[in-house]
């Protein structure tokens, strides 16, 4: 008797390829982290590289097959080539000013917000949080995702030690970034959804291009670049 092959099921399909892709970048992560800041600006310089031939082959092939850029085409690569530009910088600033410790903890709540958001949104599901530009994102896994950016924060109080009011404060801001973080994944798919692609590349298996896989940590980016304009004064006096 022959067995029939065990077949997954459709929501984790790409559960292996996206595994083993984040296993090898988590690998290269670590390393570029902890060689200090020259090293992670040589990645940023990279992915800026690679970020730019993914925005040109978007517009590419809008024009190429989706008939052509229209004037709102230009407003959303725009846009979004300015939050691309911008959360380089604020995460290059990052680097430079918090060092190590600091993007370990940015990273790991992108990672942990990514991931928990990915596991229960597909196995709980439920209703779409924004059906129209990401179908796939659910309420419950956006609220995993913040569920898991706590995690890391109260882990990481716990280490230091803060007193409560501190404390709470920490895993207020890792929730704004996560959620920041997941509002970036919105904004890439509202953008390769108007160019008609399903990724921006497929440079890294499992994860499409530098703009599919990096679009929350850039998200992430922006904002710290914001509130270190709006904080100028006070980071400067520390």
């Amino acid at each position: 008797m022959t067995e029939r092959p065990v077949k997954t099921p459709r929501n984790w399909r790409d559960l292996g390829p996206r595994v083993a892709s984040a296993a090898v970048m988590i690998v290269v992560g670590i390393l570029v982290i902890v060689s200090g800041h020259k090293a992670f600006e040589a990645l940023l310089s990279i992915a800026a590289i690679i970020g730019v031939w993914e925005f040109y082959n978007m517009a590419r092939f809008k024009s190429h097959q989706g008939g052509g850029l229209i004037t709102e085409d230009f407003y959303a690569l725009g846009a979004y080539f300015v939050l691309f530009v911008i959360g380089l910088a604020g995460l290059w600033g990052l680097s430079l000013l918090a060092g190590p410790a600091g993007l370990f903890f940015v990273v790991s709540i992108v990672v942990a917000t990514d991931s928990m958001g990915y596991f229960v949104g597909r196995t709980v599901g439920g209703k779409k949080f924004w059906p129209s530009v990401s179908p796939k994102k659910t309420w419950s896994g956006v609220i995993g995702g913040w569920f898991g950016a706590a995690l890391i924060a109260m882990t990481a109080v716990l280490i230091v030690r803060l007193d409560l009011f501190e404390s709470l404060m920490i895993v207020f801001f890792a929730v704004l970034l996560s959620f920041a973080s997941q509002l970036g994944d919105i904004a890439q798919s509202s953008v390769k959804r108007r160019m008609g692609i399903k990724d921006s590349s497929n440079i890294i298996p499992g994860h499409g291009g530098v703009l599919d896989r990096f679009d929350a940590l850039l998200a992430v980016g922006a904002v710290l670049f914001f509130l270190r304009l709006v904080t100028w004064s006070m980071w400067g006096a520390s």
